[in-house]
């Protein structure tokens, strides 16, 4: 276990390059279990998730290889074989080894994947996809000698869903709808890769359209992290700092209206973004499938409230999103809450000791602590490196004072 130390209550500054999407480089990874040859992956972030799902897929016979900026990965000489439990359940991503795996070698064992622990999030629509495109379930193991294309309908939006479903549908003989799909930037990046592997994929506002193929290496940008983006903007509000951010004001729509609607000023000089000034207003967020308001970023808000006039916070995409707030509290920040809905009131921050639950509940203590005079230490900060490549480096060109601890 790792601690990080943080000495807070000063200003920070400079201007920060976002890393590769951890949310696109993840079903990338694993979609290229499907196309037998070599892809290339361009900006893949150097996170603990990533490093996780290469080992996963090497386990089944894929030579994974980094030059430079450029990630090769050859999949020409895969077997399928069970992917040991320990790496399995380290990372949530593990769970699109159900549509790379079937859809390359017809089965997939499915138990045990991981990923943060705020919420046990089950696969049934991931399964019932799969059942529709020809797959058997028997207990943990997915099996399909044949599959077929077919009409897929989702009652609500699922990333993971959408994801393993495409990648099904990639290999499945003749054409397949899927209505009511997840249509985060991630998503559309998953296709960009697949259709340069040779895959017949067409989106329309009602649904994507695939016609399954044999596929072949692709080559594929990662595009930068948005959540990565929206979480030092966040810093720079709860800190009173001037941070700017590469990033897409599109991109950070529902983020960046919920800041400007409590009063923050926003900068956006085409393709760099700050947000500056004092938070005169209440915060409101609610998070919802893209484009509404990111659930990823809400946790990173609440510092935000706390500086400013308080907040509220209704989480609509998880249902136990809110553990991070007991940890949050021993920096002093007071809210109450009530099932999906947090209610942040302004709080004069103090240094505390803090242990980090998940990975953006360690975000949400690393602002808290770098807001707080005095030295800060935050618990079980491993797992802050899921998902934020070279946070300690990026935090200290702005100016923090943080130190790593074994």
């Amino acid at each position: 276990m790792s601690n990080l130390v943080v000495s807070g209550g000063a200003p920070l500054s400079g201007k920060v390059i976002p890393s590769g999407s951890k949310n696109s480089a993840l079903p990338i990874i694993f979609a290229t279990v499907l196309c037998r040859g070599v892809s290339v992956l361009y900006g893949v972030p150097d996170i603990t998730d990533v490093r996780v799902s290469l080992e996963i897929i090497s386990t089944l016979g894929a030579s994974c290889t980094r030059i430079g900026e450029a990630l090769y990965i050859d999949t020409s000489d895969m077997e399928y074989n069970r992917p040991p439990l320990s790496l399995v359940t380290r990372i949530r991503a593990s769970s699109y080894l159900l549509g790379s795996c079937v859809g390359r070698f017809g089965r997939a064992h499915i138990s045990a994947f991981g990923g943060c622990a705020f919420e046990n999030r089950p696969i049934d629509m991931h399964i019932s996809a799969a059942q529709r495109l020809g797959c058997t379930v028997w207990d943990d193991l997915v099996l399909a000698s044949s599959l077929v294309g077919t009409d897929i309908r989702f009652d609500k939006a699922s990333v993971g869903a959408t994801v393993n479903t495409i990648l099904l549908a990639s290999r499945a003989k003749g054409r397949t709808r899927i209505f009511g799909y997840a249509r985060e930037m991630h998503i559309m990046n998953l296709i960009s890769f697949l259709r340069t592997a040779g895959a017949k994929i067409t989106l329309t506002d009602g649904y994507i359209e695939i016609e399954g193929r044999t596929l072949t290496g692709g080559v594929c940008r990662i595009i930068p992290d948005m959540i990565e983006a929206g979480t030092y903007l966040s810093l720079s509000l709860a800190t009173g700092s001037d941070i700017s951010v590469v990033a897409s004001g599109t991109e950070l729509a529902s983020f960046l209206a919920a800041m400007v609607d409590g009063g923050a000023v926003l900068t956006d000089s085409g393709g760099e973004i700050a947000l500056s000034g004092s938070l005169s207003e209440p915060l409101r967020v609610t998070t919802a499938p893209h484009p509404g308001f990111p659930t990823d970023l809400q946790p990173q808000t609440a510092p935000v409230m706390a500086r400013y006039s308080g907040g509220e916070i209704i989480e609509n995409v998880w249902r136990s999103r809110f553990g991070y707030l007991d940890e949050l509290s021993k920096f002093g920040v007071e809210y109450t809450l009530m099932g999906n809905r947090a209610v942040i009131m302004p709080s004069r921050l103090h240094s505390a000791v803090a242990v980090a639950c998940d990975l953006r509940a360690g975000a949400a203590l690393l602002i808290a602590a770098l807001m707080a005079e005095g030295e800060s230490v935050i618990k079980n900060a491993e797992v802050i490196d899921r998902g934020y490549e070279r946070i300690i480096e990026k935090l200290r060109e702005l100016g923090a004072k943080i130190e790593r601890t074994e």
